[in-house]
């Protein structure tokens, strides 16, 4: 999903990532990992409430500042049917996932059936890597967490500033888990804090990392991965990215999929079709290329927490 909060609490998007089990939404087990906005409630509980609502039985799986037995962690993804990932800080879930060897249970999940979802980072995470707004500090954990904030309500990539208010931080490529090939860009059409409009900035990552295919997630907007086969959500009444099939970046549209590639050294996109079959959607990377400024990033936003409660 192009977004966290926002797009997991819509109906549509739940429906949706419970049909995969082929389960009855009362008979599936939502495991929340909420790594990326480091635990914290509000998030959780905006992202988990229209399965709550449906009947699933949703637990949790907190990490962020401590770390749970091995097998306490193997088993609880091991009994869940859904795993839904956080919106928030990509690099930090990511690195801290596989700190403690939590990456090697999410592929466990995976091979055996489970359904693998999320918003925004949660999106994210999946692929070989993404264009990632986890250099905002804002997302750091010193920032999250000391003191604890009051809850905004809102999705967790912010919004856009007034003018003359923008932010001075940057887009960074991050690496995911590498479960899907492609650089994905979550909220492609929307503008954050730094005044960037993502899908531009994305366009510019791409050029830079021209090894690797682009998807750019509209806001409202889903792709649904279901084996080789693929279907994408626009979600009804919200705005977006495509109009007549173009692009706008005005959000006068509505909410779609861009798949993007680099040829000749110029952006070459087109609209994700509303259903196809995933391998000719998305493509191995030719090569990858790591960003520098990932561990200024780490260095800034260090994950502080020690191995208390591992297994040799």
């Amino acid at each position: 999903v192009g977004s966290g909060s926002d797009g997991l609490n819509e109906k549509d998007i739940c429906g949706a990532v419970t049909l995969l089990t082929g389960k009855p939404a009362s008979a599936c087990v939502v495991l929340y990992v909420g790594t990326a906005t480091y635990d914290l409630p509000g998030p959780r509980n905006r992202q988990t409430e229209r399965f709550s609502e449906a009947g699933c039985k949703v637990k949790d799986l907190c990490v962020a500042s401590s770390t749970p037995a091995t097998s306490f962690m193997e088993k609880i993804v091991a009994e869940a049917d859904i795993l839904l990932v956080s919106g928030g800080n990509t690099l930090f879930a990511v690195d801290r996932w596989k700190r403690i060897g939590l990456d090697k249970f999410f592929s466990d999940a995976m091979i055996r059936g489970a359904v693998l979802t999320g918003g925004s980072a949660g999106a994210i995470c999946w692929f070989d890597g993404g264009h990632s707004d986890s250099m905002d500090p804002e997302t750091y954990k010193e920032a999250m967490l000391n003191p604890l904030p009051v809850d905004s309500g809102q999705d967790e990539s912010g919004t856009a500033p007034a003018v003359g208010e923008a932010k001075s931080w940057e887009y960074i490529r991050i690496d995911g888990l590498g479960f899907l090939p492609g650089l994905c860009c979550a909220h492609h059409d929307r503008v954050q804090s730094n005044g960037i409009l993502r899908a531009h900035d994305f366009d510019a990552m791409l050029t830079r990392h021209s090894g690797e295919r682009g998807v750019g997630i509209d806001h409202w907007a889903a792709l649904v991965i279901d084996g080789d086969t693929f279907r994408t959500i626009s979600l009804p009444g919200k705005g977006g990215s495509v109009k007549d099939t173009t692009f706008c970046e005005d959000g006068s549209g509505v909410p779609g999929i861009w798949i993007k590639t680099v040829e000749h050294g110029q952006i070459r996109s087109w609209l994700a079709p509303s259903t196809g079959k995933l391998s000719e959607l998305l493509a191995p990377a030719e090569s990858i290329e790591q960003d520098p400024r990932v561990n200024v990033c780490r260095a800034q936003n260090p994950d502080d927490t020690c191995f208390h409660g591992m297994e040799p």
